[in-house]
């Protein structure tokens, strides 16, 4: 880990930074072994597979979202009929 003691030299080291960054990137695109077409179509393929994706996984988890949420109403409504039915025969026994 590097420690810079001086603050001042925050800047300093940001920008070494950024420029390494901005060369790197552009020595990446200069050497890349495709044309930028096929990387831009390719960069775009791959956004689009994971935007599938993550549609799809939202539909499935909708879909079990909706089937617990059905699941629990016919939970809560079987025990409110039992519930209802235990009332009555306890009151009509108490009659």
């Amino acid at each position: 880990m590097i420690r810079i003691r001086n603050r001042n030299a925050w800047p300093k080291v940001f920008s070494a930074f950024a420029i390494g960054l901005g060369a790197g990137a552009a020595l990446g695109l200069l050497f890349a072994p495709q044309s930028g077409e096929e990387t831009r179509d390719s960069i775009r393929g791959a956004a689009q597979d994971g935007l599938d994706e993550i549609a799809s996984s939202g539909k499935s988890a909708v879909r079990r979202a909706r089937k617990t949420v059905d699941d629990a109403k016919d939970f809560v409504n079987e025990v409110a009929d039992a519930a209802e039915g235990a009332y009555r025969d306890a009151r009509s026994v108490a009659s």
